[in-house]
């Protein structure tokens, strides 16, 4: 199906839904380290950017998939 029907899979955020169909997805590993910049780290050298780094801890990691 994923092959042929790739545009009837759904993916929505959270754990459950309220029909019981699909499957839970949860990321559990998200690289989320910083690199340093000319030696220094991020939050050091560019600290807007070190911001947008912390806005992406945010993102949820649950996930729902189900074929529609």
């Amino acid at each position: 199906m994923i092959r042929y029907e790739p545009h009837r899979l759904r993916v929505t955020v959270g754990h459950a839904d309220g029909d019981g169909t699909g499957w839970g997805y949860a990321l559990r590993k998200i690289y989320c380290s910083a690199p340093l910049v000319r030696g220094r780290r991020l939050d050091e050298s560019v600290p807007e950017l070190a911001a947008e780094l912390d806005a992406l801890r945010l993102l949820p990691t649950g996930f729902r998939v189900r074929w529609s």
